[in-house]
C-alpha cells in the first residue's frame, strides 16, 4: 500500500508539471499587433477593455513558470532571454492597464509605478524596478536589453509589433538596438559643435555599454550608419516620462 501511495503522489507531480505551459509568444504577439502602432503607441485603454482578462492569464503564466521553476519549458539561454523579456513588458502593461484612466506619466509620486506591486516571476517575489536592475541585467549582462524592455514612456526604445521569441531573440536584439541607436531621438550627433547628444539610458547605464574597455562612443558606433568621432563631446537628452499611449506625439 505504501509504494502505491508513492506513486500516486509522484503522478501526481508529473501531471502538475505537465499543466504548466510555455509562456505563449503567439498570443503576445497577436496583442501586440492589435493594440500597438508603426510608432511604438500603445493603445491601453482597448487593451484594458477588450483583452485585460488576456493580459492577467499571461501575467499567471509568468507568475507560474520561468528557466528555473520550469526548466524543461524553456531550454538554453535564448529561451531565458526571450521569457525574461516578455515578462517585464507584459507585467508593465499589468501595471498600466492597473492605473488607468488617472495614469499619465510613469514617474509620478516617486517612481511608485516601478515600485509597486510586487509580481511573481520565475517563482520569485520582484517589482518592476528589481526584475530589471537585480534579476535581468546581472543574470544576461547584455547591454541590448535596454533596447528591448520597453517601461511605458515616450523615452523608451520602440515597442516593437512582435514578441521576442527563443528561436529568433538574437536577431531581434541586434535589430532594436540598430534601430533605437539610429534614431535621432536617442543618438544626434551636431558636427558643427561637435556634440552627440544621447538618450539618458546611456547615461543611467553606461556600465552595461563600457564593458571591456570600450567606450560609450565606440559601443555605439558599432551599431550607427554614420559613425561618430571617438573625440566627441557627450551630454544627454532630457528623458520623456510620458505614458507612451495614443496621445504621445509620434517620434
Amino acid at each position: 500500500m505504501r509504494k502505491i501511495f508513492f506513486l500516486f503522489l509522484l503522478l501526481g507531480s508529473w501531471l502538475h508539471a505537465d499543466a504548466a505551459i510555455a509562456f505563449p509568444f503567439d498570443v503576445y504577439s497577436g496583442l501586440l499587433q492589435k493594440y500597438v502602432d508603426g510608432a511604438g503607441r500603445v493603445d491601453y485603454a482597448a487593451l484594458k477593455k477588450n483583452d485585460g482578462a488576456q493580459v492577467d492569464r499571461l501575467v499567471t503564466i509568468v507568475a507560474t513558470t520561468g528557466p528555473d521553476l520550469t526548466p524543461s519549458l524553456y531550454r538554453g539561454r535564448d529561451a531565458a532571454l526571450a521569457y525574461y523579456i516578455a515578462a517585464y513588458n507584459i507585467l508593465i502593461w499589468k501595471n498600466v492597464i492597473d492605473g488607468l484612466p488617472k495614469l499619465k506619466r510613469v514617474d509620478e509620486n516617486q517612481f511608485i509605478f516601478f515600485r509597486q506591486p510586487k509580481f511573481k516571476v520565475n517563482g520569485r517575489d520582484a517589482d518592476l524596478d528589481d526584475l530589471e536592475k537585480k534579476i535581468i541585467r546581472p543574470r544576461f549582462k547584455d547591454a541590448r536589453m535596454h533596447f528591448a524592455l520597453n517601461c511605458a514612456s515616450g523615452g523608451c526604445p520602440i515597442l516593437p509589433r512582435t514578441a521576442f521569441i527563443p528561436a529568433r531573440v538574437q536577431g531581434q536584439l541586434e535589430a532594436e538596438t540598430r534601430r533605437f541607436i539610429n534614431e535621432k531621438r536617442n543618438v544626434d550627433y551636431d558636427k558643427v559643435t561637435k556634440t552627440v547628444s544621447l538618450s539618458k539610458i546611456f547615461d543611467w547605464y553606461k556600465d552595461d555599454f563600457v564593458t571591456s574597455g570600450a567606450t560609450l562612443i565606440q559601443y555605439i558606433n558599432k551599431y550607427r550608419k554614420e559613425a561618430i568621432p571617438t573625440d566627441a563631446k557627450i551630454t544627454f537628452f532630457e528623458y520623456d516620462w510620458r505614458l507612451n499611449d495614443k496621445s504621445l506625439p509620434t517620434r
